[in-house]
């Protein structure tokens, strides 16, 4: 099984999102913080982190802080946030982001998402 690490503020929005990708297979541990997740990271290196991007400077940290530790087992990492701009979706795809989903996205669209970044077979 797929072990997917999602950091969402929203709890409401938190659990959505993992019943969703419970449903594709994926297992999934939620944090409501970067630095949360940042901590689970270290531990546990999930295949997939998947993360509201709205708080740009801490999102990037983190992804800057991955790529730091990055080695043979690189997560793909996928953001979404509500309103997306052009400079944060480019900026976060330099940092090592896989995919960037503008919300609302419901399960077909996030399979799709997961299938292009590899995470789920066709």
């Amino acid at each position: 099984m797929v072990e997917c690490l999602l950091i969402e503020s929203n709890c409401a929005e938190r659990q959505r999102l993992a019943r969703l990708l419970a449903e594709l297979g994926i297992d999934c541990a939620q944090r409501e913080k970067t630095e949360e997740g940042l901590l689970y990271y270290h531990q546990r290196i999930p295949a997939v982190v998947m993360m509201e991007a709205s708080v740009q400077p801490s999102t990037l940290d983190f992804l800057h802080k991955v790529n730091l530790q990055r080695k043979d087992n690189q997560p793909i990492i996928i953001l979404y946030a509500d309103h997306p701009n052009v400079d944060a979706v480019v900026q976060s795809i330099h940092e090592g982001a896989a995919e960037f989903l503008a919300r609302p996205f419901d399960r077909d669209l996030l399979k799709f998402k997961l299938q292009q970044a590899g995470v789920l077979r066709h």
